[in-house]
Formats: C-alpha cells, sequence, structure tokens
C-alpha cells in the first residue's frame, strides 16, 4: 500500500507547525483537564485525553467540583446530558476557574433542544467567561438568535451565516468560537480561519465533537492564544481522521476506524 501523505496549505502548515511545539508542552506538564461533560462520550474523552498526553479527570457531584477544578490546567463544560445536580455542580467549577484563570471550553450541546437546556446555557453565558466555545452550526446559530430547529443534536444548516455568526459571537463574549461541522470555522472576533479537512467517518462516529473539546481543552494549556489552542484540537482531530481512514479496507469499518483514530491520535506529531 502507498503510505499516506497529509499535504497543506499555508494556513494549515502554520497549525500543524504550533501543534508540534504544544504537544511538546503537553507531554513536558502533563496538564490535568476536568470534564463535567456528557455521560454518553466519557470514556472516549478520557482516552482523546490521554492519548494526546494530557490527564483526564470526570468529577460532577457539586461537593467536590470546585476542589477537582483548582488541581486542573483547564475545565470542559458539557450540557449533552444536563441534570439538576450539574446543574448545580457547573457553576461552582466556573467560579472557580475564571477567578484563578483557568482555561475553560463550553459545547452548549442541543441549546434549542429543550427550554430547560437554553435557559442554563444563556446563565452560563451571562455570568462566565469561556476561552472557546466548541459548538456545531446549528447551536452557533441558535446561540446567535436565529432559529434552529433540528432532530438530535446535530443540524444540518447552511455554512452561508456561519463565518459571521462566528465573529459576531466571539465579540459578544470576548472568547473564541470553534464550529464545528464540513467545514470548520475558528473566530475571536479579529482573526477568522476556514479548515476544510477530515474525513467522511468523523460526522459518523458519535462524539466526535466531546472528544474535540478534550482536545482544545488539552491544547490550551499549552498554547499561545485560545484561539491556538482551539485551531490545534480541530486540526489534530481532522489529521488523524485522515490518516485513520486511509487505513480502512471499506469507508463504512467504523468501529475500525475508532480505534485507528485514536491510533492516530496519540502518534501525531509524536516525533517532532
Amino acid at each position: 500500500m502507498e503510505k499516506f501523505q497529509l499535504s497543506f496549505s499555508e494556513e494549515e502548515k502554520e497549525f500543524s507547525e504550533k501543534i508540534k511545539q504544544f504537544r511538546k508542552r503537553i507531554f513536558e506538564k502533563k496538564p490535568v483537564i476536568h470534564h463535567i461533560t456528557n455521560f454518553v462520550t466519557m470514556y472516549q474523552c478520557a482516552r482523546i485525553t490521554a492519548f494526546l498526553g494530557a490527564a483526564p479527570i470526570m468529577a460532577f457531584s457539586e461537593e467536590e467540583t470546585a476542589q477537582v477544578t483548582a488541581k486542573s490546567d483547564a475545565l470542559v463544560i458539557n450540557t449533552g446530558t444536563l441534570n439538576n445536580e450539574v446543574i448545580r455542580s457547573i457553576p461552582k467549577s466556573l467560579e472557580y476557574a475564571n477567578k484563578h484563570h483557568i482555561p475553560v471550553v463550553l459545547d452548549p450541546v442541543g441549546a434549542r433542544l429543550s427550554q430547560y437546556r437554553f435557559d442554563f446555557i444563556h446563565s452560563l453565558l451571562d455570568h462566565f467567561h469561556f476561552d472557546v466555545i466548541r459548538c456545531n452550526g446549528a447551536e452557533l446559530l441558535g446561540l446567535h438568535g436565529q432559529a434552529i430547529y433540528s432532530k438530535g443534536i446535530d443540524g444540518a444548516v447552511s455554512d452561508l451565516n456561519i463565518p459571521q455568526a462566528a465573529s459576531d459571537l466571539a465579540k459578544k463574549y470576548h472568547c473564541t468560537i470553534a464550529c464545528t461541522g464540513p467545514e470548520d470555522h475558528i473566530s475571536d472576533g479579529t482573526r477568522s480561519v476556514a479548515l476544510n479537512r477530515g474525513c467522511a467517518q468523523l460526522p459518523r462516529l458519535v462524539g466526535t465533537g466531546c472528544m474535540v473539546n478534550s482536545l482544545i481543552a488539552s491544547y490550551l494549556p499549552a498554547a499561545d492564544t485560545a484561539f491556538d489552542g482551539a485551531a490545534a484540537g480541530i486540526l489534530t482531530m481532522c489529521l488523524a481522521g485522515e490518516k485513520a481512514a486511509a487505513q480502512l479496507s471499506h469507508p463504512d469499518q467504523l468501529g475500525t476506524f475508532e480505534t485507528r483514530l485514536m491510533d492516530e491520535i496519540s502518534r501525531l506529531y509524536i516525533n517532532g
């Protein structure tokens, strides 16, 4: 089989070089990433965090979340499987993280699926700072105020409004927006970039968005800016996905693909 080679645009070369630098820093520091995340994808998030070189921890109880955040280098908040205890826990961790400048990634999963989620997510945005908001197109446009109604947590939406909505929300919340989809859009309100990488298998694998949250959070303590950390996390998933897909004998081998994906995450740029 012909050896698979990655090719890059000039902008992608910039971020791929940063991934190499950031991975070295991650291996030196081994940052601890506290996840208050989706129960469905906890195992995948823990694995991908560890395979990148960081240390995952999952703690949800309101009696300990702030203490765990205090021992962490980044925090992931994911609203995919909300319940009343999680809703009490999340603000405690966010209050500590904001006060002590611990970077935070928010994934507002299914922001418009229910009033319960919608109200809670907006209360978080109103009261706390997030370094990166990682979302899909439907969630982004929903937060932007454009009515998006879809089946499940993923929405099939036009890319036409995504770049402007990402820039608008980045300015509004003083953060980096990382919107993943057929084309990935990253904006901090000043700089914006679109990445058109990945493979057909990634959207079919449950949990890729949650795993990207973990990658971004793992990069944030090592990155120079939240924008760089977001771009590094998304590009890492895309490049590893491309390399994993190239090893399949049939495109529908999703179980094999997930295993190969984790392998490629663990060795991407490991030797510089």
